[in-house]
C-alpha cells in the first residue's frame, strides 16, 4: 500500500480513508506500507517504509515516492499494489489506485467535472487519463467522481465505485455535557478557501439579533492556508465564532455541537465532513452537489453553493426547531450505520484487488 501522505503527519479525508483501509487490510493479509512524511518520521507508523518529502516540490515528491515504491516492489515482490495517488509508477506489479476527487484541493469547477475547464484543468485531466493507462483498476468513492473520471478520459469500464466508510465506534452519538441554551454550529474541516469557512462566518454574522445572541460557530480543523486563516479571524472579529486549529482529535468537537455546517465550494468527491457528523447524530447543512447528496443519502438541509442567505436561513431553521435537529440527527446516524461500515467497504476492495491479481 502506497501513499504520499498519511495520518497524523497529514490529515484530510483522503488520508484517513487510506489509514482505515490499511488497518482493515492488516487484520487479514500481509501488508507493506510505503508512505511519505513532511513533519517528522515519528508521525507515520513505525512499521512503514518512510519516504522523506519535507521541503520538496510536488514533482520531486512524486519521484521520491516512485523510487521507493519500485524498490519495495522489487525487494518484497507483492501480489498487488493499492495506491492512494495516481502518480504511482509502473512496477510490473498489478496496481489499483484510489481517486477520491479531481479538485486538487482547489475551489471552483463544476461538481460533475471536478476540475475547471481552463488550461490547468485540461492539463490535469490529460495527466489523469495518461496515468490511468498503467493501472489495472481505478477505484473512486462516488458516482459523481466516476463521472469526473470519465470526463478526464479514464475508461468507465475500468472504474469501480466503492463508497467510503466511517468508524462508527469512534464517530458516535454523545450528548452535550452542559445545559446551555446556546446553539453550537461546528464546521470541522481543513481550513482553506475552497471549504468555505468564510461563508459560514458570514451567515452567522447575518442571523437576526435575537438568534445571534444564542448562536456560536466553531471552526475546527487543520490549517492548510495560513493567510486564509488570518483573513477569517479578522472577518470573525466581534462575532460569535471560535477557532480550534490543528486539534489532535476532531471527534469531541463534533459531538459538542448541536449541528454541523458544510458550505464547501469545492467539487467534493465524497463529503466526509457531512457523513462523519451524521455518524455523531448531528444534523448537517451541506452544499447541494452530487457527491455530497450521494454520500448523505440526501439527509440534512442542502443549500446552493455560496448562497449565504440560504445558509443563514437553514441555520435559523435548525435553531428554531430542536425536534427537527433530533430527527435529522437520528436519521443520519441510521444511514451511516446502514451504508458506511468499514468491514463491508474493505470486502469490496478485496474483490477488486483479487481480480487485479488474477
Amino acid at each position: 500500500m502506497a501513499s504520499r501522505r498519511f495520518p497524523p503527519d497529514v490529515y484530510s479525508g483522503t488520508e484517513t480513508v487510506f489509514e482505515a483501509l490499511y488497518k482493515e487490510a492488516r487484520t487479514r493479509h500481509e501488508v507493506r506500507l510505503v508512505v511519505g512524511w513532511q513533519s517528522g518520521r515519528e508521525r507515520i507508523p513505525p512499521e512503514a517504509v518512510g519516504v522523506r518529502l519535507r521541503g520538496m516540490s510536488k514533482p520531486n515528491q512524486w519521484l521520491s515516492m516512485a523510487k521507493a515504491v519500485r524498490a519495495e516492489a522489487k525487494r518484497w515482490k507483492p501480489d498487488v499494489i493499492l495506491s492512494n495517488n495516481i502518480e504511482v509508477p509502473p512496477s510490473g506489479v498489478p496496481t489499483v489506485c484510489i481517486v477520491h476527487d479531481l479538485n486538487f484541493g482547489e475551489s471552483g469547477g463544476m461538481p460533475a467535472q471536478g476540475m475547471s475547464s481552463g488550461w490547468g484543468g485540461r492539463a490535469k485531466r490529460a495527466f489523469y487519463g495518461l496515468r490511468s493507462r498503467a493501472l489495472n483498476r481505478v477505484v473512486t468513492v462516488s458516482e459523481a467522481s466516476a463521472v469526473a473520471l470519465a470526463d478526464a478520459g479514464i475508461d468507465p469500464e475500468r472504474v469501480t465505485v466503492i463508497r467510503n466508510g466511517v468508524d462508527t465506534d469512534r464517530f458516535c452519538v454523545k450528548p452535550r455535557d452542559d445545559e446551555s441554551e446556546t446553539v453550537r454550529f461546528a464546521y470541522p474541516s481543513r481550513i482553506l478557501p475552497g471549504k468555505g469557512q468564510h461563508l459560514a462566518i458570514d451567515a452567522i454574522a447575518r442571523l437576526p439579533r435575537l438568534h445571534k445572541r444564542r448562536a456560536e460557530l466553531h471552526v475546527v480543523g487543520a490549517c492548510v492556508d495560513g493567510v486564509y486563516l488570518d483573513q477569517i479571524r479578522v472577518q470573525s472579529y466581534d462575532q460569535p465564532v471560535r477557532f480550534s486549529v490543528d486539534v489532535p482529535d476532531i471527534v469531541p468537537h463534533i459531538q459538542a455541537a448541536d449541528a454541523v455546517v458544510f458550505p464547501s465550494v469545492m467539487a467534493e468527491g465524497f463529503g466526509f465532513t457531512a457523513v462523519e457528523a451524521m455518524a455523531c447524530g448531528k444534523p448537517v447543512i451541506w452544499t447541494d452537489q452530487p457527491a455530497i447528496r450521494e454520500a448523505t443519502g440526501g439527509i440534512g438541509l442542502p443549500v446552493v453553493a455560496e448562497d449565504v442567505a440560504g445558509l443563514r436561513a437553514a441555520m435559523k431553521r435548525l435553531m428554531d426547531n430542536p425536534e427537527e435537529r433530533a430527527e435529522l440527527g437520528a436519521k443520519g446516524r441510521h444511514w451511516v450505520e446502514t451504508n458506511h461500515g468499514w468491514a463491508g467497504v474493505w470486502e469490496r476492495y478485496e474483490r477488486v484487488l483479487a481480480a487485479a491479481v488474477r
